[in-house]
């Protein structure tokens, strides 16, 4: 499977953006993917949660009994890649 670098824009985006310190895997689920597509879409956004674990930008702090259930947060590197990410899209404006 492909990485979605607009999906990890969007899942940095929901997490800096969330009302509270973190966020459930379904509740990152639904932020990114309104449509959901079932389990393709739970193993998509899984997918790149983990991904983004690996690369520093996403902490887990707690694992449930289900994917959804484990609870995600932006960690200070996953700040800055976001904020990098947007200076580009307005450079790319000008």
């Amino acid at each position: 499977m492909q990485r979605d670098f607009d999906l990890v824009v969007i899942i940095l985006g929901a997490l800096r953006d969330a009302p509270a310190a973190a966020l459930s895997g379904a509740a990152i689920q639904a932020a990114a993917l309104p449509e959901p597509d079932g389990a393709r879409a739970q193993e998509i956004v899984q997918l790149h949660l983990e991904i983004l674990e690996d690369a520093g930008l996403v902490k887990r702090l707690s694992a449930g009994s289900t994917p959804g259930d484990s609870m995600w947060r932006i960690t200070w590197k996953g700040y800055d890649a976001l904020d990098q990410e947007e200076e580009d899209d307005d450079e790319d404006d000008d």
